[in-house]
């Protein structure tokens, strides 16, 4: 950038869209960011727009920089403390700048927090820092659950702080239950949480089981947990076998491990076949191997 500022300086325009770039580059957004207001001081215009890219992509550096070379430009609305939230790498760090810079222009909504409950890297930090900076505004709903639970790699964490902090305020519905259901790297464990610390609250409905059976990654993990700990609440109905058999990646483990520990339920149906027969031949192949069917089948044999 600064070679083509020196060298060609005059077919330059620094647009909107030019400083939304700088204020994204998470790596050297600064540097980039110093360089527009050395150079070209009065083409630079800071809008919501730069502020909010800045807060959802860019790093604490740069969002310091702006607030210092333009803090009179810039207003710290919903939608700026929304995507510092969202903010993967340092959304935690930029939060922490604008509650010390800014604190009078913030409110914390539950898009905020939901947006700080679904961030995959760390929401966990920032979900604490708003705990402690600006607890008394924030308020636990239920889709700010749903948006932990259903949060891939720090779900678990997140649903431990929250349970741990604001228990009171939390309530575990049907679909908070299915979103930890249905999370294909931390399900198991978030689903191990909610059945040791509320577990009275937790219903394992059909719904529930299908979208564990139709997890393609934890979801036999998740199913051996709740057969073990909630089994004689689980009915192995045709729609719970159906969405196992067309789990095109553990179809057939979980449908194995239905066969194993609940067979006499299974009810090998001609829809159940259709979906395993869209997804997988190692499905069919478990299919196979079950002793007893409610209808004569003509399996072609695969090997194991």
């Amino acid at each position: 950038m600064a070679l083509l500022l020196d060298k060609r300086g005059d077919e330059i325009q620094i647009t909107e869209d030019v400083v939304k770039a700088a204020a994204a580059n998470w790596r050297s957004g600064q540097q980039i960011m110093t360089l527009l207001f050395d150079k070209r001081r009065d083409e630079v215009q800071i809008t919501e727009d730069v502020v909010k890219t800045a807060a959802e992509y860019g790093s604490c550096e740069t969002m310091a920089l702006l607030l210092d070379k333009r803090g009179d430009e810039i207003q710290i609305t919903e939608d700026v403390i929304k995507a510092a939230a969202e903010n993967e790498k340092s959304g935690q760090e930029i939060i922490a700048l604008l509650l010390n810079k800014r604190e009078d222009e913030i409110q914390i909504t539950e898009d905020v927090v939901k947006a700080a409950a679904g961030n995959e890297d760390s929401g966990k930090e920032i979900m604490a820092l708003l705990l402690v900076k600006r607890g008394d505004e924030v308020h636990i709903t239920e889709d700010i659950v749903k948006a932990a639970a259903a949060n891939v790699f720090h779900g678990q964490g997140i649903m431990a702080l929250l349970l741990d902090k604001r228990g009171d305020e939390v309530r575990i519905t049907e679909d908070i239950v299915k979103a930890a259901a249905a999370n294909v790297f931390h399900g198991q464990g978030i689903m191990a949480l909610l059945l040791d610390k509320r577990g009275d609250e937790v219903r394992i409905t059909e719904d529930v089981v299908k979208t564990v059976a139709a997890n393609e990654n934890s979801g036999q993990q998740i199913m051996a947990l709740l057969l073990d700990k909630r089994g004689d609440e689980i009915q192995i109905t045709e729609d719970v076998v159906k969405a196992a058999a067309g789990n095109w990646r553990r179809g057939q483990q979980i449908m194995a491990l239905l066969l194993n520990k609940r067979g006499d339920e299974v009810r090998i149906t001609e829809d159940v076949v259709k979906a395993a027969a869209q997804t997988a031949a190692c499905v069919l192949h478990s299919l196979r191997l079950r002793p007893v069917s409610i209808f004569t089948l003509s399996l072609p044999v695969y090997p194991a």
